[in-house]
């Protein structure tokens, strides 16, 4: 007789846990329970999420571990304990239950289940008194550091900063900082770089590094980020700072964000600065003066004013919606100058040897601003002077859609009636094995086969019924584009720079760039309820996806990908190519 497939699933909060050898501790108690039930651990089964918060259900190791249950590969999964497979209580519900309908049973090593309506009572207690705890946990470690902080105690600081050494409280003395005597000279001299140089953030970084002056983790390079920090911290001047920031939830993706095997440990992992009367100052040894540090704050806002970046003499039409294609990361504005003339690019910040502890990270090279401003504006204003070309090609492919929507009726209903099938043909081999007709193992290894093809099933009913949906809202397109296009249309004549960049802004998602090949793909996304800034009157309904112009259509049977194929150094002003994209059109050129 075969043996169950079993799986083990643990989970750990922060990285000290992680460090502390608690995970191990779980895995070593699951095993031990595994044992005395006489199951057999399979090593490729062990699934364990290292510091990750269990108040989200975006963890690798929970992904990788419902996949395998959703193929059918798996018995039994062994936890420690509910909170351990979620903090939430909705979530420890969502997840039971779609384990139990694949078949899968959940072991709770500390707290026996069954399946008995007392028993899932108590389970549902359980994880609801857990998230509570975890809730007054929380608001007992957030007032016990607020009254520590408003008592003067450096232990709720998130660590000494660069010049201090924390010295941890003893029986006799509170925590407190003490200056480290050889890394509060550097600190001085960053301030007096500022000041009495005329130095940039940018510079001092370099000559540290030049200077070869070792970092508080000796990485061997000291980064613009921690220059700018220090420079802008009120410790130096003895009043050192609690909650100065807050953490939200992040709003805008990190390139890290635009990779799916990407998980945050948290949900909310970005921060905000706190007005300045909600900051708690908490004394410690000064290192420079209360005038230095005013005289520094003047310096970096004088900079920041007459950055580059922030002087509007150069117009860059596409900043913020620019990536390159090599490397992922963003192009920004940039001016060049010679003897006779003053030249704008856009440059990959990739390029940039200062950014990357190993030198650049990407071998593109600067594009022309005028040349790609000019070619994507151009694109822009086809689309909204010659509506009709989109409508008469998203027509066309609406009409084919609708002559497809009986199959897809016919398709739902063929696809349930599988799943049906399916399920029958289940409850016909439990009742054989009830029967004692069959073997276990022989019922397991066929409704393993049954799950994974109801699992097939269901995922290609869903994806049917999705595409459906999505046609009924693409036929919205037709009847709402034309009033939109044409308000817009009106204001196109004598616009000013920032109205052009407004209505860029409105219709362009992604502006991707590649110098080795010498081609761009814009992607257009036209709006949808949402108020054109520059027209007046009714309701804009806007287009989150809309089609290609028709008169583009013999291209499409040669090039799948929108691309200009000319040097981005002179990119030309001929008829740009668009990608379709059947699931979700949006313009591609």
């Amino acid at each position: 007789m075969s043996h169950p497939t079993i799986a083990i699933y643990a989970r750990v909060s922060s990285d000290k846990q992680a460090q502390d050898g608690t995970i191990e501790s779980q895995l070593a108690a699951i095993k031990d329970f595994a044992m005395a039930q006489g199951f057999q651990i399979d090593h490729d089964l062990i699934f364990a999420d290292n510091g990750i918060s269990g108040t989200t259900l975006a963890r690798p190791a929970l992904d990788a571990l419902r996949d395998k249950a959703a193929a059918g590969e798996l018995d039994h999964v062994l936890i420690l304990n509910p909170d351990r497979l979620a903090r939430k209580y909705a979530h420890q519900l969502m997840l039971v239950e779609e384990f139990q309908k694949l078949g899968v049973e959940i072991l709770f090593v500390n707290r026996k289940i069954s399946h008995s309506p007392e028993d899932q009572l108590l389970l549902q207690i359980q994880g609801v008194i857990s998230e509570y705890e975890r809730a007054k946990i929380v608001e007992r470690h957030r007032r016990g550091k607020l009254h520590k902080a408003r008592q003067g105690n450096v232990c709720v600081l998130s660590g000494a900063p660069y010049g201090y050494v924390y010295i941890p409280a003893s029986d006799s003395e509170a925590a407190r900082y003490e200056i480290h005597e050889r890394e509060a000279e550097v600190v001085k001299n960053v301030f007096h770089m500022l000041i009495d140089q005329g130095l940039s953030i940018g510079a001092i970084a370099r000559a540290l590094t030049r200077a070869q002056i070792p970092t508080r983790n000796d990485v061997g390079r000291w980064e613009r980020s921690v220059v700018w920090a220090m420079l802008r911290n009120p410790a130096y001047t003895g009043h050192a700072a609690y909650r100065k920031t807050k953490v939200v939830e992040r709003v805008r993706p990190t390139k890290q964000a635009y990779d799916h095997s990407f998980y945050p440990k948290h949900v909310h992992s970005s921060t905000r600065d706190r007005p300045r009367e909600e900051w708690i100052e908490i004394p410690v040894p000064a290192l420079i003066s209360e005038d230095i540090y005013n005289k520094t704050r003047a310096r970096l806002e004088e900079n920041k004013r007459f950055s580059p970046r922030n002087n509007t003499k150069f117009e860059y039409l596409l900043s913020g919606l620019l990536r390159c294609q090599e490397c992922g990361y963003a192009l920004y504005g940039k001016s060049a100058s010679n003897s006779k003339y003053k030249r704008c690019y856009y440059r990959c910040a990739g390029q940039d040897g200062h950014r990357w502890t190993t030198g650049r990270v990407c071998s593109s090279h600067p594009v022309r601003v005028e040349a790609l401003d000019d070619l994507v504006w151009e694109q822009t204003q086809r689309l909204i002077e010659q509506p009709e070309l989109v409508l008469k090609e998203y027509t066309a492919r609406v009409q084919h859609k609708q002559r497809q929507r009986s199959e897809y009726k016919e398709l739902i209903a063929q696809k349930r009636k599988e799943i049906k099938q399916q399920q029958l043909a289940k409850e016909r081999l439990l009742d054989l094995y009830q029967g004692g007709r069959v073997s276990l193992a022989e019922i397991e290894q066929r409704l393993k086969a049954l799950r994974a093809k109801m699992k097939k099933a269901a995922d290609e009913c869903a994806l049917i019924e999705k595409e459906e949906k999505e046609e009924g809202h693409r036929l919205q397109v037709i009847e709402q584009f034309t009033e939109f296009a044409k308000q817009i249309k009106s204001n196109l004549t004598n616009l000013q720079f920032e109205e052009r960049k407004q209505i860029v802004r409105l219709l362009v998602e992604e502006v991707k760039v590649n110098t080795k090949t010498e081609e761009i793909t814009v992607r257009h996304i036209l709006p949808l309820d949402k108020k054109f800034p520059l027209c007046k009157g009714s309701n804009h309904s806007a287009l989150r996806n809309a089609t290609v112009p028709a008169c583009l259509q013999d291209h499409l049977e040669q090039r799948e990908d929108s691309v200009v194929a000319d040097p981005p150094g002179h990119l030309c002003k001929k008829c740009v190519v668009p990608h379709v994209v059947e699931e979700a059109p949006e313009i591609d050129v």
